[in-house]
């Protein structure tokens, strides 16, 4: 790194639209929450949905049905980024296949 440019590895979500496309149960429970969420994106929903599992007064059964697969894409998620700190590219790559199945598996999961 320079004195004025770093170089950063990051994961970035392309298009925050896609997201209700791919989980749009996901997507309304965890950006529907009275949080106040500049950012749309996979991360910041998994974050939404953990912040959600341990704060919000959700329905035993969401609890039990959600629980473990939101606990597995909080996991995921401080691995990923974990990753993109120590500049491993191609794990974060591998944790993020890895994270959009678990959310895959979630949006199939829900419960209202």
């Amino acid at each position: 790194m320079g004195k004025a440019l770093q170089i950063r590895v990051t994961a970035v979500t392309w298009n925050e639209d896609l997201l209700e496309k791919l989980w749009p149960r996901l997507t309304e429970l965890a950006f529907s929450v009275p949080i106040k969420h500049e950012k749309h994106g996979v991360l910041e929903m998994v974050r939404a949905l953990h912040d959600g599992l341990q704060f919000l007064p959700w329905s035993e059964a969401r609890r039990k049905a959600m629980g473990p697969g939101i606990e597995e894409a909080a996991r995921l998620k401080q691995a990923l980024e974990n990753a993109l700190a120590d500049w491993q590219p191609r794990e974060a790559n591998i944790l993020s296949d890895k994270l959009e199945d678990v959310l895959d598996t979630l949006e199939k999961a829900f419960v209202a």
